[in-house]
């Protein structure tokens, strides 16, 4: 039996509208039945809770006690990269959330249990931004007179850093969102994701099959 759910779209293009909705079509087709639809245009840049549609959602959940919300992807809610975790922390606390596109927490069919894995991410990125506001970065003996700003190669990520990023980018955040997080080139990230070739580039939105991952 399908559940009902409301949709959410954040476009930035007039063509994008119906590509998404053709998209939440097929995603839906078994699983849910789509009472609203909510939508912001060109609004990627103002923080999710400021969005007419995004906060028209939460209103309309609330007063219609609707369970399950249905998001594009996670790099779609927010332009900042902390802006788009909060919106979803915020989802996540009352609601199911499902991507329709580059999902990877799993469990479609437990709530419970998607929930949890939610959670769990959300935990371990707040982890990981502690971390890094603790860590004081290594500045290198030639500076720019001006600025005061580092001159010369960026320094390494740690492990941590590492797979908080791939993560990242697996769900769908772009490269130059990564090298404004984590204060590092395009290089940097080029070369972690060298033997992940299927994420390097700009983000196509192609999805991995299970044959293609990497051994």
């Amino acid at each position: 039996m399908k559940k009902d759910a409301v949709a959410y779209l954040n476009t930035k293009r007039k063509e994008d509208f119906a590509a998404q909705i053709a998209e939440f079509d097929d995603f839906c087709k078994y699983r849910f039945r789509v009472v609203e639809i909510f939508h912001d245009h060109r609004a990627y840049a103002t923080p999710p809770e400021k969005r007419k549609g995004f906060s028209g959602m939460f209103d309309y959940c609330a007063t219609n006690n609707c369970r399950d919300i249905i998001i594009y992807d996670l790099a779609g809610l927010a332009k900042d990269p902390d802006a788009g975790l909060a919106a979803l922390k915020s989802l996540n606390e009352l609601y199911t959330v499902y991507c329709v596109h580059n999902d990877f927490f799993g469990f479609l069919d437990d709530p419970e249990q998607r929930r949890a894995a939610i959670a769990d991410f959300l935990e371990y990125m707040e982890h990981y931004r502690e971390n890094a506001r603790k860590i004081a970065p290594v500045s290198s003996k030639k500076a720019k007179k001006d600025s005061g700003r580092p001159i010369g190669r960026p320094k390494a990520l740690t492990e941590g850093q590492v797979q908080a990023l791939i993560t990242l980018r697996q769900a769908g955040t772009s490269i130059s969102q990564i090298c404004r997080m984590f204060d590092v080139s395009r290089s940097t990230v080029s070369k972690v994701l060298a033997d992940y070739p299927e994420l390097k580039g700009e983000w196509k939105g192609t999805r991995q099959e299970p044959g293609d991952e990497q051994a």
